[in-house]
């Protein structure tokens, strides 16, 4: 099987009570990565047909490989933006449950080569799939001190944000900063290292969300994908900062308040401290559920 490191799936049990209101219905994992939710979804509801969806191409020849010859999963490369799209493909008018998990793969953020790692050296890149045209390099490289900061501050929500930039703005008219390990030591000797967090964390995160226009792309996702639930199916969004919380519940609150739906979880779902413990990449996972069309109860 193809070399790729796989990771836990983040509040499994609580997406399969949550998401699956008919055990033969049709559901979308649409961030599949290594494919942990889809595994135990679909070995939990074997009536169910289960379309696992990724944008990556190391994810998705990972994914075809892990269920061949599984009957109810089938496995597709695609932007969960444009699963209206993927879904008239296949013929598919409306589903019965999709799951977007916004967090980054395990293997994506260990890849030396895709350059998502503090802790492994590779080129500044950070995109998600070879097709898209910006890397971070270029981010980083080309863009005014003020444009920089403004990423680092927004993204990254980074308060040493001006200070940092300007540090990059400096370094590169020396040479370009090519590689994570530059850039990672950089805002280490700019702004201190205290504690166990490199403090590029937040840094990297900014400029991965920007290379990526993750958060534009939700923004712009989110209508339209709740426009192929059926009615009385669920929308699972598991997001893993405070900009991308913040986006999924405005989005609930007003499709909720303009009639369209229930927020199925009024309060946010954490994941259980037994959870984080075992799993500490979890710790900063949040899962929201809304269900379509009105009438019935939330549960």
């Amino acid at each position: 099987m193809t070399n790729y490191i796989e990771h836990k799936p983040v509040m499994a049990k609580q997406v399969a009570e949550l998401l699956v209101t008919n055990e033969e219905g049709i559901y979308v994992d649409a961030t599949a990565g290594s494919g942990g939710h889809l595994g135990l979804l679909a070995n939990a509801y074997p009536e169910a047909f289960f379309i696992g969806i990724d944008i990556d191409p190391e994810a998705v020849q990972f994914l075809a490989e892990k269920f061949a010859g599984v009957g109810n999963v089938r496995i597709i490369r695609g932007n969960y933006a444009d699963l209206p799209d993927i879904l008239h493909s296949m013929e598919i008018a409306q589903v019965d449950g999709i799951l977007l998990d916004l967090g980054i793969s395990m293997h994506q953020a260990l890849s030396a080569q895709r350059g998502f790692s503090i802790k492994n050296p590779g080129p500044l890149d950070m995109r998600f799939s070879i097709d898209q045209k910006v890397t971070a390099y270029e981010l980083v490289n080309s863009l005014s001190e003020e444009q920089l900061a403004d990423i680092i501050y927004r993204y990254g929500e980074e308060r040493r944000a001006r200070r940092i930039a300007k540090a990059v703005v400096e370094a590169r008219k020396v040479k370009p900063l090519e590689t994570t390990d530059e850039l990672a030591d950089l805002v280490a000797r700019t702004v201190g290292y205290r504690g166990r967090i490199h403090p590029a964390t937040r840094v990297f995160q900014a400029l991965r969300i920007a290379t990526n226009r993750e958060l534009d792309n939700l923004q712009e996702a989110l209508p339209r994908i709740f426009q192929v639930v059926k009615e009385g199916g669920r929308l699972a969004v598991i997001s893993y900062h405070s900009l991308e919380d913040r986006i999924v519940k405005q989005f609930f609150k007003t499709w909720e308040e303009e009639g369209k739906g229930l927020r199925v979880t009024k309060k946010v779902v954490k994941p259980s401290l037994e959870e984080i413990n075992e799993n500490p990449s979890s710790r900063s996972a949040k899962l929201r559920v809304f269900k379509k069309g009105v009438g019935g109860n939330e549960n």
